[in-house]
């Protein structure tokens, strides 16, 4: 029983990465891919002089590389948490990509946050997207710093997101395209309010960019309602370059699913 509470610990602790913390981590993680980000100083919510971000690095297994690849779990995750998360890493060095993996930021998202009752409506009053940007904010300083890493190395860059860190990225790349990576991959994007959800589903199809879209056998109800909605965004807004995919199979097996998928997507698009 002592393994199992050992990892326990670390998927809780894995959420704070500042200070001295950090290094009681690092024994945890695999040495030779643990790459730790200094942020910039003063760079806001989600940094100080102090703060140090986590990242995983892999090789490409090829003579000349395609890009990078840079995958972020759902929020509040470890990539190593995330079954697909982890399978992308573990798989992009193989397809031939640099391979990052990124731990989200540490803001908080909870449902209870996302919208309050009305006493003159069923309908509740969601947040807007101001309520949004300090979490953009937080992305924003990871994946810029993150860059800075492989700013040059030839080649395309391809964000994998997953999840409501999935979300965050899409209004990140809808207020700021000059972000926008060369293609983009959701999986099981969601967030856990009716109307957001939607909402953010229109601001996904509005995204002038390749987009697969990834849906797990495994997500939740708020993933799977949007799925057909996702579908009529993409034709309404005339997004050529969208794809949605199911996956068909449980556990490992979509691990496998997914890779054939991508490998196959990225070679369509000439990646």
């Amino acid at each position: 029983m002592k393994i199992p509470l050992i990892i326990t610990f670390v998927a809780v602790a894995l959420v704070s990465l500042t200070g001295h913390a950090n290094d009681d981590l690092q024994r945890y993680l695999p040495p030779d891919q643990v790459r730790w980000l200094n942020a910039d100083a003063g760079s806001g919510n989600d940094a100080d002089s102090n703060t140090r971000y986590l990242a995983l690095y892999k090789e490409p297994m090829a003579s000349f590389p395609r890009g990078q690849i840079v995958s972020l779990p759902d929020w509040h995750l470890h990539p190593l948490q995330s079954n697909l998360i982890q399978g992308v890493y573990a798989d992009s060095p193989d397809l031939g990509w640099h391979s990052w993996a990124l731990v989200p930021p540490v803001l908080t998202i909870e449902r209870s946050q996302l919208a309050t009752t009305q006493a003159n409506s069923v309908f509740p009053e969601v947040v807007d997207e101001a309520f949004f940007e300090p979490h953009r904010e937080a992305l924003k300083q990871r994946v810029q710093r993150l860059t800075r890493e492989f700013d040059n190395e030839p080649g395309f860059t391809v964000w994998v997101v997953e999840g409501i860190t999935a979300a965050i990225a899409v209004k990140l790349i809808s207020a700021e395209p000059e972000l926008m990576p060369d293609a983009l991959v959701v999986i099981d994007l969601y967030l856990p309010q009716l109307q957001l959800n939607q909402a953010v589903s229109r601001q996904l199809a509005q995204l002038q960019l390749p987009v697969l879209d990834i849906i797990s056998n495994s997500g939740n109800r708020w993933i799977k309602n949007a799925q057909p909605l996702r579908r009529q965004y993409s034709q309404k807004y005339q997004q050529v370059n969208y794809r949605q995919r199911q996956l068909l199979s449980n556990s490992t097996l979509a691990t496998a699913e997914l890779r054939s998928t991508l490998k196959g997507w990225l070679k369509y698009h000439g990646f």
